[in-house]
């Protein structure tokens, strides 16, 4: 009788231990599952995060570009017989390491002699006309054509000498290149070509056109091209933090059938095996870039984590208080994980709809926000106003007081905008210097008025280090059925009326 219960109580025992046994390994089987299942997620997460940023960054790079460029092909529109001084004094602030800008005047051939006297007597310095031989890459003298591209303004970074006076006409990617932003009268980006340092890089092309009546009828008015020249690699790497480069592997091809499948860039970090995978595609003026982004195994190892597994799999059975504690921890980093990602999307989407130095709407929202507006004006017919405005010689006071000082005004009057308008309005900046106003429910006397208020306002009160500082309004009011380019170009219009009336004033759109 002993005996047998003795033998019974060490069986219960025995029991009881396999039932802990067999609960802490389905416990920790259990925690192991959410913990993997959850650190993959986490990982796609981090990864998606990743890509948004670098991303973003390179979008924000190429469209700075354009950006740029554009600047300087308005700067040449607005201005006549730019000298290399003013060029250099303009151009020198927007150039950035690994870029370089150059203003190339088209010729005609029987106005060589003439243009050559005219380059030497504003400054330009080494002049002489020339060609490089495409096969042989040998300056030669210049070849007889109906019409020349000669390049006369330089501004790069880099110590490869280039002297004023090459026919670009010789070479043939550049032709393509540029015949393409004649024709379109848009700006015009290249495949990556190779730079006169030897090094593969891309073009950006802005045409620009002589608006006059003495054009002769068979000329289009070409004056000339705006071009911009950037490293490749410095364009997808430059300002990227090295933790970040080393934790994605990039790759950039064209999307044209010419060029499909064809890597014009790729990160020095290697991919590694991974299900992980995303793309973007990046668009740049006419041209379709594909990004393609991998993991690296820098970016695996930071984001894995092997110890934990091993504690669970090794104390997870008969700790079975740690193994509640792992799970609840697991839980706390996935809500941690998602509160990021909120708050991650929300800065992404603030960034990509506001300008970074004054802090209100950019270009790109101003369109996304003009267009609701106008379907929401049709839809209800409440009506819509809006306000164009720039700051008058504002160049100047960069000229003076440095670019500093320039973006110290910009955000002073942003300021003083956004104190004196309705919550409705939304301001936006479009340009370097020009805003836009959205005047929602507001008919066209009214907004008049207001554009009259923010006039006086800005002119009446001195600004910090330049003094008094005058803006030129044009204020237009939506017409039925109007498409929103027409809608812009009567603001812009009457602003542009205002400006070529003495500044300082407002003018209303011809409706």
């Amino acid at each position: 009788m002993m005996s047998s219960r003795q033998y019974a109580l060490k069986a219960s025992d025995v029991t009881l231990c396999a039932l802990v046994c067999l609960a802490g390994v389905a416990v920790t089987a259990l925690v192991l599952i959410l913990f993997v299942g959850s650190e993959q997620r986490t990982v796609s997460v981090a990864f998606q995060l990743e890509v948004d940023e670098r991303f973003s960054r390179l979008q924000r790079r190429f469209n700075t570009q354009v950006l740029k460029l554009d600047v300087v092909r308005r700067f040449f529109i607005n201005a006549d017989d730019i000298t290399e001084k003013e060029f250099l004094g303009f151009v020198t602030p927007l150039v950035g390491e690994n870029e370089a800008y150059s203003w190339v005047p088209r010729i005609l051939e029987k106005d060589l002699q003439t243009f050559r006297a005219k380059a030497l007597l504003n400054g330009t310095s080494d002049f002489s006309y020339h060609e490089i031989n495409p096969v042989t890459g040998e300056i030669v003298p210049l070849a007889s054509r109906p019409e020349h591209w000669i390049l006369l303004y330089l501004m790069k970074r880099d110590d490869v000498k280039i002297v004023p006076g090459m026919d670009v006409l010789a070479r043939p990617g550049r032709q393509a290149l540029m015949s393409k932003a004649r024709e379109t009268h848009q700006i015009v980006v290249s495949e990556p070509l190779k730079m006169t340092n030897g090094q593969a890089g891309v073009f950006f092309v802005a045409p620009v056109f002589h608006e006059s009546s003495e054009t002769p009828l068979n000329d289009d008015g070409l004056q000339g091209f705006v071009v911009s020249t950037v490293r490749l690699a410095a364009l997808m790497e430059q300002g990227i933090p090295l933790p970040s480069l080393q934790r994605l592997n990039v790759t950039l091809s064209l999307t044209d059938k010419q060029h499909q499948g064809t890597n014009i860039y790729q990160s020095l970090e290697p991919a590694t095996p991974s299900r992980l995978y995303a793309q973007r595609l990046l668009k740049v003026a006419d041209q379709n870039y594909l990004l393609q982004f991998r993991p690296s195994s820098t970016f695996l190892v930071a984001n894995s984590h092997p110890l934990y597994i091993s504690m669970i799999v090794v104390f997870g059975a008969g700790l079975t208080l740690l193994m509640t504690f792992l799970v609840y921890l697991l839980i706390t980093q996935r809500a941690r994980a998602l509160s990021l990602v909120d708050e991650r999307t929300q800065d992404l989407r603030l960034l990509n709809i506001t300008d970074h130095l004054t802090g209100v709407y950019n270009r790109r929202h101003f369109e996304e926000l003009m267009e609701r507006l106008l379907t929401e004006a049709n839809v209800r017919y409440q009506p819509l106003s809006l306000i164009m405005f720039d700051i008058d010689h504002f160049k100047y006071i960069n000229d003076r007081w440095g670019h500093q000082c320039g973006d110290n005004v910009l955000k002073s009057l942003c300021t003083r905008i956004r104190s004196s308008t309705r919550k409705t309005d939304l301001l936006c900046r479009t340009g370097g210097e020009e805003f836009a106003l959205i005047c929602p429910d507001s008919e066209l006397d009214d907004t008049r008025l207001l554009a009259e208020k923010l006039r006086a306002l800005i002119s009446t009160l001195p600004f910090d280090e330049t003094g008094q500082v005058t803006c030129s309004f044009g204020v237009a009011t939506w017409i039925p059925s109007e498409s929103f380019d027409a809608f812009v170009r009567r603001a812009d219009s009457a602003m542009y009326s205002a400006k070529s009336n003495g500044r300082d004033q407002v003018q209303l759109a011809d409706s």
